[in-house]
This record gives C-alpha cells, sequence and structure tokens, in this order.
C-alpha cells in the first residue's frame, strides 16, 4: 500500500499542478477565449477552451494543439488580443545615386500622409518615425515605424497595403529608386 500510495502521489503531482495552473488561468484573466495568443516554445494561435487540466488552442492553420495547463505558469505569454494597436516597422532601401533633397522630400511626404490619415495613430504615447537610418551595403536604408488605428488583422492588412503604394508612388514621382542587394566586381588587367 505504501508503494501504491507514492506511485499514485507522483502520477498525481502533474495533474494537481495543471489543476492549479487552471485554476489561476481562470482566476488571472491572463487571457480568455478567443484571445490570440503565443506561448514561446510551443504555439501560437486562438484560444477555443481553456479546462482545468489543459487549454485547447487553434493554430492559425487550423490545427488544434492542447496545451498542458502548467506551462502558462512556467512561460511567458504573448496576449496580441490585448494590445491597443498594431505597428508597422519597415526599412525601406533606396539606390546610392538618391540625391538628399529627393530623400528628405521623401521621408517628409510619408511623415505627413502618417500625420494627417485617420488610420495611423500619431501622438505623444504613438510616435511615428520616417528617418534615413544608415548606409547599408547595396543601399541608402529610410526606417518607417509608425501604428495602425486598428488592432484588427483584416483592417491593419488594408492600411499596410494602402502605406505601400503611396510609398511606392512617391518614390516614382520622386524619380528615386528602390535597391536591391548587389555586388560589384572589378576586373584588373595585367600587362
Amino acid at each position: 500500500l505504501g508503494l501504491l500510495g507514492v506511485a499514485v502521489a507522483l502520477g498525481a503531482q502533474d495533474l494537481f499542478k495543471n489543476l492549479i495552473s487552471g485554476i489561476m488561468i481562470l482566476m488571472e484573466k491572463r487571457f480568455q477565449i478567443g484571445d490570440v495568443i503565443k506561448v514561446p516554445g510551443h504555439t501560437d494561435g486562438v484560444v477555443e477552451q481553456i479546462g482545468f487540466r489543459s487549454t485547447l488552442i487553434r493554430k492559425f492553420d487550423s490545427t488544434p494543439i492542447t496545451i498542458p495547463n502548467y506551462i502558462f505558469a512556467e512561460a511567458p505569454i504573448l496576449n496580441y488580443s490585448n494590445r491597443n494597436y498594431r505597428r508597422i516597422n519597415w526599412t525601406i532601401g533606396l539606390e546610392y545615386n538618391s540625391t538628399l533633397d529627393q530623400i528628405k522630400k521623401l521621408t517628409e511626404s510619408i511623415s505627413s500622409y502618417l500625420a494627417e490619415n485617420d488610420n495611423f495613430m500619431v501622438n505623444d504615447d504613438y510616435k511615428s518615425f520616417v528617418r534615413l537610418e544608415k548606409f547599408n551595403d547595396s543601399s541608402i536604408d529610410i526606417l518607417v515605424i509608425c501604428f495602425t488605428s486598428t488592432k484588427d488583422w483584416d483592417k491593419y492588412l488594408e492600411i499596410k497595403e494602402e502605406l505601400a503604394i503611396y510609398i511606392k508612388e512617391c518614390v516614382e514621382n520622386l524619380k528615386l529608386n528602390f535597391a536591391f542587394p548587389s555586388t560589384s566586381v572589378y576586373i584588373e588587367k595585367q600587362q
């Protein structure tokens, strides 16, 4: 009976660990059913069910995965549903033959577009940045960081597309060209 008791206690250890973690998930409300979360090292997706022993998450490829609740007590959880806005973080590479005047006009034009468009959050808490960032191997890099005024995925993609189209039009209107990775090879003639 003593050995049986030890075996049951060891076997029930995980059960109790998951049960306590499940209760903590429900009490702390770190995430709820319908939230989009990421469990680093495990998965990301939409929470479909929170049980006392495990939580069911539907991955973005529609595959369901059940994760034991004790993992949520030990891992940092990213809850994307709790964010206020979505961020765009792009680096735009321009060719080295771009003039400073062209680059300034481009950055000013993009900054104005972000400030005047209701699809973007531009204030003291959510700043936008459009700056010449660095001289890369094959390009002059312009950094564009901004926050959209939505956290909805579909609307975010639409706003991103509109911004990309606007930037492409500005680059064409200013007679600039996007850079692409390139290598120059110099051949010396020997005499």
